[in-house]
């Protein structure tokens, strides 16, 4: 079995290397290619390595490489990646290699580092290993490079490269789980401690699903109440959608507080956004970039365009209508129940729900076949940022999801104003879709792994004692994480729920409490036993998630209002005091005017970062203000010492004698000298 390269830096030299990212080669990997690649993971800089530390995996013929890097290596990149650490007056402010001294405990890497830090480092700079002089892969003719290739992007493009995963610490993970799962209460989930093993984005994540399920805690007490005291009507429903319209605003705004208190505690709020480099599914004719004049993939924008209006955009509209013909369908088996029930007075009661059922059944279909689809159409349309990529997904599947969901509640509220239909349909959304999604979400990736025979992840008592590299193939064996994506649209799901209907079912809010307090263990067991551990993406937000939950709230205050406007008491009301239709409609659209208003009046009031995180960030770009003066202040005298010592130079100039050719230096010069 080999041994660790050793690191460009004598004085980073170990006895014990953690390993930190596993590479999965093929099966049948020549043995060329891997020495090649070998040696340009540990070779310097200056001449196109990574400067990282490298191990041969089992045997020097097996097919996995195992990357480390020394604390000097990790420390220069992360100079270069931006990233903003704690600095000794308490600031948080971008790394410097130079001044490492005066940063809160640089000295010790696993401290100064998270764990998620040090596996993106390396996944940037392996992901920056150019192609120097090779005209093709060592090993494999056919596979060409061109001059400033990414190695890896080719590698993995080729099927050369099967898999690239950062490792888990178990010890850390270990720990993590016993903090994680022994709270009972939401609130004291180890946020810190996730973004230290997970990365930005997955602690995010778990941060937003806790704010969000604390902020349904007053809307569950009042529905609760509510059903209770069996309250009237009219009044739960006024109750429920004026407090509804303020609490989608207020929630919102305040996440955004939190949120930007989380990032500037990560360093993630200021840091330098670095170039992205091409996806590697992306593909194209050879070009050179205009930007950064490399040999690259190019394809042009006209034809993606093209692919978006002409067919992912027409194969939405299809979609669009199969959910809609779904939901006509349903409709009419709504009402064929309905009419057998009152003609069969045996006829059982629960037989009413039965369309409601399999409508929801049918929506939850839809919902993962679409994600399929626009996942395909979103590849075929070849993006070449993985940031665009994404955000075409998104979009496609928002607008998707948004309409498949929400569709037959807004009809059966503006169209047939049957508040009782709309309750139990409600209910069926509610009830059956979670339960969906807690199977889907945990017992299919489980027994996935148990009739694969891999186990359900690191299973820590049986590998105990076992050699490392099993432990490590083991995890190779798992699925790839899929991402938040899925968990965030639950979550936008959810809102929509609360936000736009809760006022018609008042114990929305405490089941979708319920699902989430059992969401956040499902979550954390699935990144802890089920998939590989995920690369970590720097985060400050929550991206344009943000965005949907705000157009979700204004959206609020439209279907609120107007359910207020049909519900029977307001009816009985303007029949009462005869107010025409007419004049109850030009009330509801003032009221909904205004409400509209007090949300921009609120949101503009509530700052969407603290005053104290403000502070120190505009002292810091004071400081570096001043210190760039500084800079060029002693740039100034540097220049006007260095004119001021010319001019001496040529007073006191040497001069040649023609008679006796004698050469003398001036006694300015000799003082200069």
């Amino acid at each position: 079995m080999g041994s660790w390269t050793r690191p460009t830096c004598k004085c980073c030299m170990s006895k014990a290397v953690q390993p930190l990212v596993a590479l999965e080669l093929t099966e049948d990997i020549n043995m060329e290619t891997k020495q090649w690649l070998m040696t340009r993971i540990q070779a310097e800089k200056i001449v196109g390595g990574a400067e990282l530390m490298v191990h041969p995996g089992e045997d020097d013929d097996g097919d996995m490489l195992l990357v480390s890097a020394s604390q000097h290596v990790l420390l220069r990149a992360a100079e270069v990646l931006g990233l903003y650490k704690l600095y000794k007056d308490g600031s948080m402010i971008s790394f410097s290699y130079r001044d490492c001294r005066n940063f809160q405990n640089s000295d010790n890497i696993n401290e100064f580092l998270t764990l998620a830090e040090r596996q993106f480092i390396i996944l940037h700079t392996l992901e920056n290993i150019k192609a120097v002089d090779e005209k093709c892969i060592p090993g494999y003719p056919s596979e060409t490079l061109y001059p400033g290739e990414a190695i890896f992007n080719r590698l993995q493009k080729s099927k050369i490269l099967r898999a690239f995963y950062p490792l888990h610490d178990e010890q850390i993970l270990c720990e993590l789980g016993t903090r994680w799962l022994s709270y009972r209460n939401l609130s004291l989930q180890p946020i810190d401690l996730i973004y230290r093993y997970f990365g930005g984005s997955v602690a995010m994540y778990f941060s937003f699903l806790e704010f969000f399920t604390c902020s349904l805690m007053p809307i569950a007490a009042f529905g609760t109440t509510v059903v209770v005291l069996s309250m009237d009507t009219i009044d739960k429903c006024i109750l429920f959608s004026f407090f509804n319209i303020i609490w989608s605003t207020v929630v919102m705004e305040l996440w955004k507080r939190h949120s930007s208190v989380l990032s500037y505690t990560w360093g993630t709020m200021q840091m330098n956004s670095q170039f992205e480099e091409p996806r590697v599914g992306y593909k194209g004719p050879m070009a050179t970039n205009p930007i950064t004049h490399r040999y690259q993939p190019y394809y042009p924008a006209w034809k993606r365009k093209v692919k978006i209006w002409c067919v992912s955009v027409p194969v939405l509209c299809l979609f669009l209508s199969l959910s809609l013909f779904g939901m006509f369908i349903f409709f009419r088996a709504e009402a064929w129940v309905k009419t057998y029930h009152s003609e069969n007075d045996g006829c059982w009661a629960c037989a009413l729900y039965l369309p409601s059922i399999l409508h929801t059944l049918y929506v939850t279909g839809m919902n993962s076949l679409y994600k399929v689809v626009a996942e395909v159409l979103t590849e075929w349309e070849n993006h070449r940022l993985e940031s665009s990529f994404q955000n075409h997904l998104t979009i496609k599947v928002l607008v998707f999801r948004f309409v498949n969901c929400f569709a037959a509640l807004f009809y059966i509220s503006l169209y047939l104003q049957d508040l009782e239909l709309l309750r139990k349909k409600l209910a069926s959304l509610l009830v059956l879709t979670q339960i969906i999604n807690q199977l889907i979400e945990t017992l299919v990736p489980y027994f996935y792994q148990t009739l694969k025979g891999k186990g359900a992840g690191l299973k820590e008592k049986t590998m105990e004692n076992a050699p490392e590299i099993d432990k490590i193939k083991l995890q190779g064996q798992m699925p790839s994480f899929p991402g938040m994506f899925d968990e965030y649209m639950e979550l936008f799901v959810q809102f929509g729920y609360v936000s736009l209907f809760s006022c018609i079912h008042p114990l929305t809010a405490i089941l979708i409490v319920v699902n989430n307090i059992t969401e956040v263990r499902t979550d954390a067991m699935k990144l802890r036993h089920l998939f590989r551990k995920p690369f970590i993406t720097p985060a400050a937000n929550i991206g344009a998630w943000q965005t949907a939950f705000e157009m979700i709230g204004f959206l609020s205050v439209i279907t609120n209002c107007f359910l207020i406007s049909i519900s029977p008491q307001v009816e009985e009301y303007c029949a009462e005091n005869n107010i025409t239709s007419k004049n109850a409609l030009i009330w509801t659209v003032g009221i909904e005017h205004a409400l509209l208003t007090i949300k921009i009046i609120l949101a503009f009031i509530i700052p969407d970062i603290p005053q104290w995180v403000k502070l120190r960030i505009e002292r810091v770009e004071y400081q570096s203000l001043q210190a760039l003066k500084h800079k060029l202040a002693e740039a100034d005298k540097d220049r006007g010492r260095g004119m001021a010592e010319k001019e001496m130079l040529s007073e006191g100039a040497t001069e040649f004698n023609s008679a006796d050719s004698s050469l003398y230096i001036s006694n300015k010069q000799l003082n200069l000298l």
